[in-house]
Order: structure tokens, then C-alpha cells, then sequence
């Protein structure tokens, strides 16, 4: 018998390796991400438009025991801010690591780091958390996301995949363990983000 190692092709062309799609995003440190919302290569033209003083939410599965350093996304247009912040949420809506605020947006592959005190958030659980994006502005920032799905019941679960939460985004980042409001299913919320060490 003759045992032979292959790597799998799908039609696309693209390899994928170990890390499925997560290792075709550019490495912002020196392993890939941990987890994305989505997969990198599954965004094109399309865009989340944020809208101020709201808080746009994306699922993204997670293993457990993993610490978490780094929230990326990819804005695609920087528009004009008083407020920019990142969350990871638990699947209650509880905050458990959150970034700084910003008042200027980087285009492209946007890495922030999000803390939960002094030290890393590590999962304490596997399956679904949330990205949490706030924002406040004068011109809309825009976010890598997958277009628009046929309904909004295709998000609305439960659990909702991707929506807005019922609590206002403003210029200061939610503190850690506040509980975000209930999340309404949006067909057009699926944006990128990325969780890394």
C-alpha cells in the first residue's frame, strides 16, 4: 500500500492549508488570525456603511482558551470621526475586551488592540462571540463586508448573525462587562473582522 500527502485544491485554485482561509490574510504578527467573521477572500466591492452613534455587530466563532490581542477590520472608506472603537462580545452581549477610541481611521488591513484590563481577554468558552464596531461621525466610515443576503430573516436567527444593538455607540468604548443592547438582524451588517493573539 503506497500512503501519499496531498494538498486539497478547490476550484477556485486557491490552496488551503491548515488554517482553512485564515492564513491568506496578511499576518499582522507572526501566526494567522485565530478567527474572521468571514472569510477574507469572500469580500469584493461591497461596503457596510456605519451609521453614527451606532453599534454595527458581526458573529464570529471562536475556540476556547484562546487569548485575543488584536480586533482587525478593513475599512474601506475613512470618513470623518469623533468615535471609532472595537469589541469582542460573548454571546450575551457582554463586552469582554474593547479598544480604545479613535478619531482617525486607517484604511486597508486596520489592526487595533483590545484589552480587558491590563492583560489579553481569553475565550472561556468555543462558539459564537461578536465583533462590535461604534462609531460616531460626521461622514460615514465604510467596512469590508459581503453584499447584501436575500432577507433580513437570514440574520435575525436566533442567534442574529450580524445587526446593530439597541445600545448607542459614542466616543467612549463600552467599559468591560457592560452588557450591550439586544441585537436586530441586518442583511447588510456582515462585515470583516478578524480575531488574532
Amino acid at each position: 500500500m503506497t500512503v501519499m500527502l496531498g494538498v486539497e485544491r478547490p476550484f477556485s485554485g486557491d490552496v488551503v492549508g491548515a488554517y482553512g482561509e485564515g492564513y491568506r490574510a496578511p499576518l499582522i504578527a507572526s501566526a494567522p488570525p485565530v478567527a474572521q467573521s468571514i472569510p477574507l477572500t469572500s469580500i469584493g466591492a461591497t461596503a457596510l456603511t456605519t451609521v453614527t452613534a451606532t453599534i454595527h455587530c458581526s458573529s464570529i466563532i471562536m475556540p476556547m482558551n484562546q487569548p485575543i490581542s488584536k480586533i482587525v477590520t478593513c475599512p474601506t472608506v475613512a470618513g470623518t470621526v469623533t468615535g471609532f472603537w472595537v469589541a469582542l462580545l460573548d454571546a450575551g452581549l457582554i463586552v469582554r475586551a474593547v479598544s480604545t477610541n479613535q478619531t482617525v481611521v486607517t484604511t486597508g488591513y486596520w489592526s487595533l488592540p483590545i484589552v480587558t484590563g491590563a492583560v489579553p481577554y481569553t475565550t472561556t468558552y468555543s462558539g459564537l462571540f461578536y465583533v462590535a464596531v461604534g462609531t460616531v461621525s460626521t461622514v460615514a466610515p465604510q467596512l469590508a463586508a459581503l453584499g447584501a443576503l436575500p432577507s433580513v430573516a437570514a440574520v435575525s436567527g436566533p442567534p442574529v448573525l450580524c445587526g446593530t444593538s439597541a445600545t448607542a455607540a459614542t466616543t467612549t468604548p463600552p467599559a468591560v462587562g457592560t452588557a450591550l443592547g439586544a441585537l436586530t438582524g441586518v442583511a447588510t451588517n456582515e462585515f470583516y473582522a478578524a480575531a488574532y493573539v
